[in-house]
């Protein structure tokens, strides 16, 4: 009982305590970096997983079915019956890329012939003749009948109306709609020609199907998660069948969503390192300005334990207040983030569940325990004798001890926010080097220093200033270390947006291809060429397109590989020659021109290279057009998937391909307003294979400008987490600065001269912690843009001229104001306050 009647007692204490201090505002910036950190990590943890689960509710409606595969054969009838059995409900479709023709007009478009059963789940949204708006469909169109895109319409001139009629294999059909919505369609380039979507029954025995016919089967099933399971289990696919995700469409899309919520991730990490910065400054000079409480406690007979409880006990109360605050202030930024995407996340996105909640209000606790509890542990071990003797401190925590704790929560920090290893990693190791380096080249700079000044004759300002920063080298090194982390962070955030939307938008500039030209036969080549510049466009070189497969790997056949299943390779690759290196391909290892010369070379893609282990000298094994042949590897290359240009998994020497059959394919721009250009392309050049990305563009394009959106929104918490760390410095060595100008006034020094030592050294400060900051933050970025965001390094550039300066007058204005009453106020009543 009386245990629990001190533990009460204890922790009204606390309480009593908690009011005063809040009262006089000493836990203020402690509490406000908490709800910074809360804040900033709820946020992009509730925002993310909120957009996850809606991506993962949206996936099946994308794919048109729980489980979808894909087949170039016929799909087996065994399995429309396994999955019925089941209790599965199942829909097949078929696409193909044909001819439509009405009249003497012709275009090539993207037949998709499905069957009563769908479509499974999605939304099929089609306008009828006379309709305003398009009713969402239950089920496809009706045999003898088609629906069409727009576009199908604009191009072969013709009218949407009751008489509106096709032709596709011979055979008229009746337009009756218009598909204004296909949720199932994909991403991938070969499903972006117009649409035409007729029934299942239509293609059979079509002449459409014929012999070089490019065909996809598909099987969707849906139905409970076991079956699905048991059904897929069940399944035995052969070497041109897969099971497809969505992720197997576009890779531009995908790689740039990716790239951007990493950039947030991050974005969120540098604020709550920065908070966390804070939270450990404050928390050290609330430990210190507190030692005669804790002596006082001592005398009146408190353990050393109940001390420490006592405070623990506040910044409990403290943190958890902070949490509640964090958590409204979260709610109000993942709802800003989700306005200023709008358009590109789902509607209607679910709400978060408890991971995101724990993950995000976690933040100020394990920032808390982890920056601020270490500091003030000192406060348990401070003696009675403090009481009557104001010079004896308690011995302080070791610094192994306080950069320990630090290091464990931030790395668990990072990790929550992230779920991304090796950033994190990359962050932790490399912040610890360069803080290391920072802390050696500080030493040295100060040393180096102190040597140049020794025994000159210095301008009283300027001798006061240095005495002040030389007197306490620990505590001069820990401001200037704060000062430069925050500049750092500052600096890494700002080129991280400004070089990486640069890189996006590098990637998909203006004039950036749109129109790709696939099945140029070799006799059509100089004529299209010619009809591109009949219309005034331009294209990038025509690529040879040969369809193989890789058959073996040094001898050894590929079904017997551990790679036999990839889906890179579990089917034929459109594969080129390496008479010259493709835009955006960069050679990572071998020699291109040796791949290029041959004989018997091929260049493989270094992402697909490096998962399927192959290496330089390997000989692999293709069939193309009913022949076996080898190709020994002598490069790698990188490729820009998020480019609009052709990209080639393989790329072999010219004397490989040059007895097999192949087309060429190229991509060029279509400016804005020349739709008659390339309809007359279509017309002129039936046989080729048109495919318009403008729309994938488009949505490119509108990504990173939202993207720039909620980019900005993190950069000011990120600038108000800078703003907390440098008050919280200054705050820390302002009862220090009061103090010593007061006593240069009481021996005849001027209030101009005290104002003047102060600013030379805030001058000092900054230019010093300015220049820690730009060698940091150069290694930092080279560090982050190699390693782990893949982007080209760019050195910090005109930052160097401009930081210094900037830091000296932002360390100047708040640093003065804060010390004015040394000049304002007598001091002897600034002295009787110590």
């Amino acid at each position: 009982m009386r245990g629990r009647a001190a533990e009460v007692s204890t922790l009204l204490l606390a309480l009593r305590l908690l009011r005063r201090e809040v009262r006089s505002g000493e836990l203020t910036l402690i509490f406000l970096s908490l709800v910074l950190a809360v804040t900033v990590s709820a946020g992009i943890a509730l925002f993310s997983q909120r957009l996850d689960l809606a991506m993962e509710a949206n996936a099946n409606d994308m794919l048109g079915a729980d489980l979808r595969i894909r087949s170039s054969d016929p799909l087996s009838d065994e399995w429309l019956d396994t999955a019925r059995e089941q209790g599965l409900n199942t829909a097949r479709t078929l696409t193909l890329q044909s001819m439509v023709i009405a009249d003497c007009e012709m275009a090539l478009a993207a037949f998709k012939a499905v069957d009563d059963g769908y479509p499974l789940r999605g939304e099929l949204r089609v306008r009828g003749v006379g309709d305003s708006q398009a009713s969402l469909q239950d089920t496809g169109p009706q045999p003898g009948e088609v629906w069409v895109e727009g576009r199908v319409l604009s191009l072969l001139r013709l009218e949407f109306n009751q008489d509106t009629q096709l032709e596709l294999g011979g055979k008229p059909y009746r337009v009756t709609g218009i598909i204004e919505k296909e949720s199932d369609r994909g991403g991938n380039f070969y499903t972006l020609s117009p649409r035409v979507m007729l029934h299942w029954s239509e293609l059979e025995g079509s002449p459409m199907l014929g012999p070089g016919s490019r065909l996809a089967y598909r099987l969707l099933v849906s139905g409970d998660e076991s079956d699905i399971t048991a059904f897929r289990d069940s399944v035995e696919l052969d070497v041109n069948q897969e099971f497809e995700s969505l992720r197997d469409g576009n890779r531009a899309m995908s790689e740039s969503v990716d790239r951007a919520r990493r950039y947030l991730g991050l974005a969120a990490v540098l604020a709550v390192v920065l908070a966390s910065v804070a939270v450990a400054v404050s928390a050290r000079r609330y430990s210190e300005r507190h030692f005669d409480v804790s002596a006082l406690m001592r005398t009146f007979g408190l353990s050393r334990k109940a001390v420490l409880v006592v405070f623990l006990w506040q910044l409990l109360c403290i943190g958890l207040l902070a949490t509640l605050f964090g958590g409204l202030a979260a709610l109000f930024l993942q709802e800003s983030l989700i306005y200023m995407l709008s358009g590109l996340v789902p509607d209607g996105l679910p709400p978060a569940g408890p991971f995101a909640w724990l993950v995000g209000l976690s933040a100020g606790v394990i920032s808390l325990f982890g920056f601020g509890v270490p500091h003030l542990l000192p406060l348990s071990a401070v003696s009675p004798l403090r009481v009557l003797r104001r010079d004896i401190t308690p011995v302080p925590v070791t610094g192994w001890l306080l950069y320990g704790v630090a290091l464990v929560a931030m790395t668990t920090l990072l990790w929550l926010l992230t779920r991304d290893a090796l950033m994190s990693a990359a962050i932790i190791l490399g912040g610890a080097l360069i803080l290391v380096l920072l802390m050696a080249l500080l030493r040295g700079l100060l040393s180096l220093a102190g040597r140049a000044l020794q025994n000159r004759t210095l301008p009283l300002s300027l001798r006061f200033a240095w005495q002040h920063l030389s007197r306490d080298r620990t505590a001069t090194a820990g401001q200037l270390l704060a000062f430069a982390l925050t500049l750092m962070v500052m600096i890494v955030t700002g080129m991280l947006r400004t070089d990486l939307l640069e890189d996006w938008q590098q990637s998909l500039p203006d004039d950036a291809p749109n129109i790709f030209a696939l099945n140029i036969q070799p006799f059509d080549r100089t004529a299209f060429l010619d009809g591109l510049d009949e219309q005034g466009l331009d294209s990038v070189p025509l690529y040879p397109m040969v369809p193989m497969r890789l058959t073996a790997v040094n001898g050894t056949t590929v079904s017997e590989l551990d790679i036999a299943g990839d889906r890179s390779i579990d089917r034929d690759l459109i594969s080129s020659e390496a008479g010259e290196l493709p835009e955006n391909n960069t050679v990572t290892a071998g020699n291109w021109e040796t791949t290029h010369k041959g004989p018997g070379q091929v260049s493989v893609e270094a992402e697909l290279a490096e998962r399927l282990g192959f290496e330089l000298g390997d000989v692999l094994t293709f069939r193309a057009a009913g022949v076996n042949f080898d190709a020994q590897i002598s490069s790698l290359r990188s490729l820009d998937w998020t480019s609009m240009t052709p990209n080639f998994y393989m790329m072999l020497s010219p004397d490989l391909l040059e007895a097999l059959p192949k087309s060429y394919m190229t991509s060029f721009h279509l400016p804005g307003g020349q739709d008659a250009a390339l309809n007359q392309l279509v017309r002129n050049f039936p046989g080729i294979t048109f495919i318009d990305t403008r729309y994938l563009i488009a949505q490119v394009n509108t990504l990173l400008q939202r993207l720039i959106l909620a980019v900005e929104l993190i950069l000011v918490f990120v600038l108000i987490g800078a703003v907390l760390v440098m008050l919280s410095v200054l705050l820390t060595s302002t009862r220090e600065r009061l103090a010593e100008g007061a006593i240069l006034r009481t021996l005849g020094a001027s209030r101009v001269q005290v104002r003047r030592a102060h600013q030379v050294e805030f001058i000092l400060l900054g230019g010093l912690a300015a220049l820690l900051a730009l060698v940091g933050g150069e290694l930092l970025v080279a560090g982050l843009y190699v390693g782990v965001l893949e982007i080209p390094y760019s050195s910090l550039g005109w930052i160097w001229a401009w930081l210094i300066p900037v830091t000296i007058i932002g360390l100047m204005v708040p640093g003065s104001m804060m010390l004015r009453r040394v000049t304002s106020e007598p001091p002897l009543r600034i002295l009787r306050q110590f």
